[in-house]
């Protein structure tokens, strides 16, 4: 019973959200352009691999700047009704090349779906090391040798097969696009 009301109650909110959202859209300024992007920048950084940890946002100039959490505590603190223990984060950030694979994929995944973005620097610092990736537009053209229309049409084959799930082409592309200090 308190699980439906719970659910009723987050719906309910949820759809506060929504209208008060459609009424500021239908707001024009001078600055709402921005605005809208970085909220569109916003929602689908919270998309991305683990995207409940993502701490901050920033565009500046088609630059997207992703940053995420730099430990537990700084994670409970933006999502203080998560039952992720401390032990699950690091868990889940040590197994199976998940920094890599998040690195890569996000980065890649706002390049394509957001066209106001040209440049994309990921930041995921985890146990006293900062993995950072940035990769632009032209240089991901460059180096899988097709323009970035042909890369999207064809986005399994030419990007996430190849550079996300093939352990040789990821440690390729993040030694040309990554680093870790």
């Amino acid at each position: 019973m308190k699980k439906v009301f719970l659910i009723t109650t987050l719906c309910i909110l949820a759809s506060c959200v929504n209208e008060n959202k459609s009424e500021n859209s239908q707001i024009t300024d001078t600055s709402q352009p921005v605005q809208s992007n970085l909220e569109q920048l916003k929602t689908e950084a919270s998309r991305l691999r683990a995207g409940g940890s993502v701490s901050n946002v920033e565009l500046e100039n088609g630059k997207a700047t992703i940053n995420y959490v730099k430990n537990y505590t700084e994670y409970q603190q933006l999502n203080p009704q998560s039952k992720l223990t401390e032990n699950d984060l690091k868990e889940y950030w040590s197994t199976g090349h998940a920094i890599q694979k998040a690195l890569i994929s996000g980065s890649g995944a706002l390049l394509k779906k957001l066209s106001f973005i040209n440049e994309v620097e990921v930041i995921l610092p985890f146990e006293n090391k900062i993995y950072k990736i940035d990769v632009k537009k032209t240089e991901l053209e460059k180096f899988i040798g097709k323009d970035f229309s042909q890369i999207t049409n064809d986005w399994t084959k030419l990007f996430i097969d190849p550079y996300v799930y093939d352990k040789t082409g990821r440690e390729r592309f993040f030694n040309k696009f990554g680093s870790k200090n």
